[in-house]
């Protein structure tokens, strides 16, 4: 028989999280089914097509200690913070269900009072407003459906680390074959029940997954997979971290300025038709990682 198991990380680093999503992903082939929760310190997470310089406020969010990160995934542009939970789906493709995923976390919510409901683009949602967005992954015989789940996070800082209305600003992207997120109505789940906490939360998605296995669940440590997989956890932050990852992976695309200069960002490098300085808003060497537009 096929093992089921979960683990509940003791980090908030993104890119540990991340890390471990992915050993859990590639190695942990003899689980059939792993669900992985966590919850990150301030981060914007972006899709593995997109654009970060179009998606996100670069140099507000780097002014904040705000982390940016590429998921291995596609999907849209999300901020993360500690009222936000994470969560993922690891599976075999033989058994891999979306549907037992949303109705996992649907049934934990509803312990609170307030039902969910499964959007055509994979939203949970309540009276059309946004609480949940999912990306995916495939591999092999691997799959991968992770998700947020908005319980209190700051709205403020999520809209001023993202673009999401600047249509102007955007419209100055010439040419690029990145994916663009799709702008959506959010709510916190705090905003619809106070009383609803983040602990809480992660407690009820836990018992509703021990109860969609028959209780028939292994749980896992990040000491164990930390202690089984060094160094390729940390060789795979240090990745994830890198300029190289989060900007270098950047589809190529042309930026027109206020000036009407084009800078083109080819293959991890920029040229330009005026002075790049101009596009700075804090400044520092471009491979520096702070380009600022």
């Amino acid at each position: 028989m096929k093992k089921r198991g979960i683990i509940l990380s003791n980090s908030k680093d993104p890119y540990i999280n991340h890390a471990v999503e992915e050993i859990l992903f590639t190695t942990y082939v003899d689980y059939e089914q792993i669900l992985f929760l966590w919850i990150n310190d301030p981060a914007v997470i972006f899709g593995r097509n997109q654009n970060p310089f179009r998606e996100i406020d670069v140099c507000f969010a780097q002014s904040k200690g705000i982390q940016l990160l590429r998921r291995v995934s596609g999907g849209g542009t999300v901020y993360h913070d500690a009222g936000n939970i994470n969560y993922s789906f690891i599976e075999h493709a033989s058994i891999y269900d979306e549907t037992s995923h949303f109705g996992i976390i649907k049934d934990a919510i509803e312990k609170f009072g307030v039902t969910l409901s499964v959007s055509q683009r994979k939203d949970l949602s309540v009276d059309g407003k946004k609480v949940s967005g999912s990306a995916f992954y495939l591999k092999g015989m691997r799959r991968l459906h992770h998700g947020t789940l908005l319980i209190d996070v700051d709205l403020e800082t999520l809209w001023n680390s993202l673009k999401v209305n600047d249509d102007v600003f955007k419209s100055r992207f010439i040419g690029s074959r990145s994916i663009p997120s799709v702008p959506s109505q959010v709510v916190n789940l705090k905003q619809l029940k106070p009383e609803i906490k983040v602990p809480d939360v992660m407690n009820a998605i836990v018992d509703s997954f021990y109860s969609a296995n028959a209780y028939g669940v292994t749980n896992l440590t990040m000491h164990e997979v930390f202690e089984a997989h060094e160094p390729a956890i940390t060789k795979l932050m240090n990745r994830h971290a890198s300029w190289e990852w989060v900007f270098g992976e950047t589809p190529n695309f042309t930026f027109k300025g206020e000036d009407d200069n084009l800078y083109e960002f080819v293959n991890g490098t920029v040229k330009s038709t005026g002075n790049i300085d101009n596009l700075c808003t804090i400044h520092t060497t471009f491979q520096g990682g702070q380009l600022c537009f």
